[in-house]
Order: structure tokens, then sequence, then C-alpha cells
């Protein structure tokens, strides 16, 4: 019963970390659009079609925005967002709700003659603006940050059963192992898998996360088949009769 406890806890505690470590998204608001009548996409209904090109439209004007931003100008004319991401719109949102439900309509966005009709949405978009921002930047469409370390996707698998040790794993992962997002994959036995963003290779987030003096928490370093890092987590009580420095609320 404590363990099956344990793991619910454990589940919850996990999408609480997806919130704690969430990059607060860009909100961008545009009308998705797709052709009706005799040139409507085959395959697809009008609304998904239009859903479908808003949300990439939304992405678009987003990495455009950032790139005038950074270059203090007009984007290139030649800036293709959506091609140097590389991936799917979906990718890059966070989530999405249809403001209104435009219909049909005499074509006003589509500018092709063939065109006379389009179905259109308006659509509210929050995207992930930090990894559309690593998407442009390494298509050289964005000046890196000088002495800025780009973020990489890191697996890290972790074994333990006690709540707080997990707790308190995460809690070490966003101090001292700068990361930005951390959401759990996989949940089994004792075992917790977790996609993580955080600066440099997974040596250099070890080397971080095993910095500093040893505290309650022990991480111990375990072979990684299965994942790019993977520790035993346990958590000490501390010694009695000690009492713990003082601190400013700031990490030496």
């Amino acid at each position: 019963m404590r363990r099956r406890l344990f793991w619910a806890m454990t589940a919850l505690a996990g999408m609480l970390a997806v919130a704690a470590f969430a990059v607060t998204p860009a909100r961008v608001v545009v009308e998705g659009v797709s052709p009706a009548g005799d040139q409507a996409p085959a395959g697809v209904s009008l609304r998904q079609a239009a859903l479908r090109n808003g949300l990439g439209a939304a992405v678009a004007q987003l990495g455009r925005d950032l790139v005038e931003a950074d270059r203090d100008g007009p984007a290139p004319a030649d800036l293709d967002v959506l091609g140097a991401l590389g991936g799917k719109p979906s990718d890059y949102i966070v989530r999405y709700r249809v403001l209104a439900e435009r219909g049909e309509r005499a074509a006003q966005v589509l500018t092709d003659p063939k065109i006379s009709l389009e179905y259109a949405l308006e659509i509210e978009a929050q995207i992930d603006v930090d990894r559309v921002a690593q998407g442009l930047r390494s298509a050289g469409w964005l000046a890196t940050v000088p002495g800025e370390i780009p973020s990489q996707a890191h697996r890290v698998l972790i074994e333990t059963t006690d709540w707080s040790a997990y707790e308190a794993f995460l809690e070490l992962l966003r101090e001292r192992g700068e990361a930005r997002l951390a959401v759990p994959e996989r949940f089994e036995a004792g075992r917790v898998l977790l996609q993580v963003e955080a600066p440099g290779r997974p040596r250099e987030l070890m080397d971080r996360l095993l910095a500093g003096p040893r505290g309650a928490l022990e991480l111990i370093p375990l072979p990684a088949s299965e994942a790019d890092l993977h520790f035993r987590v346990e958590l000490h009580a501390p010694a009695s009769g000690t009492t713990p420095p003082e601190t400013d609320g700031r990490e030496n």
C-alpha cells in the first residue's frame, strides 16, 4: 500500500515538476485559413486544414519577431522560419485554443487568384519561445549570446523509493544542474526516467550535479545503458546535534 501511494504521489510530483520547470510561453493570436470551394485540400476537413495552417503561421510569426528583435530591424526576406526549425509547428506549441470560427468566406487572406473562397479560424497559440529561439540560433538566424551554453536534451534515469529524495533531486536539477525543463517519460517500480533540458553535454550536467559539498541528498552514479545519466538517489537525515550553517539564500 505504501509503495502504491508513493508512486501515485510521484506521478503527481512529476506533473508539478513540469509546471515548475516550464518556460513561460509566448502568446500569439493569428487567423488560420485554408482554401475552400473547388480548391479545398483533399483528405482533411477545412477546419483541420485551417487550424494546421494557423499554428504554422503562429510559429512563423514568433520566429520573425525574434529575428527582428535580435537584429533590431526587419527580418530578411528569405527567412523561412518553419524550414529553419525543421520540425512540425505542433512541436513548438505548448497549447492552443480556437477563439472564433469565421467559417467560409470570400478570400481575404489568400491572394491566389484561383482561390475565391477560404475557411478561417482565429487561433490563440502558446508557443515555447526558447525552443523556437534555440532552433533559429542553430540555423544561424539568431546570434548566440556570448558565453551562453545552449540547452540540450538529456535522458536521466533515477532510482529511489523515497518521495522526499525524488523531490530533492528535482530541486537539485533546477538549482545546480541549471535545468530548464524536466518531464517524466516513464515510471516503473523504484525508477523514474526524466527528459531534461539543461546546458552542456551529459558529463557536464553530471559534474554540476555532483559538484559542491555533500548534503543530505546523495547521488550515486550508476552505469548508464538506457539513459544519458543514471543515479541512485538517497536522502539521509542530518546528523543529530549538528546545526546547519546559515545561508543568505545564494549558493556559494
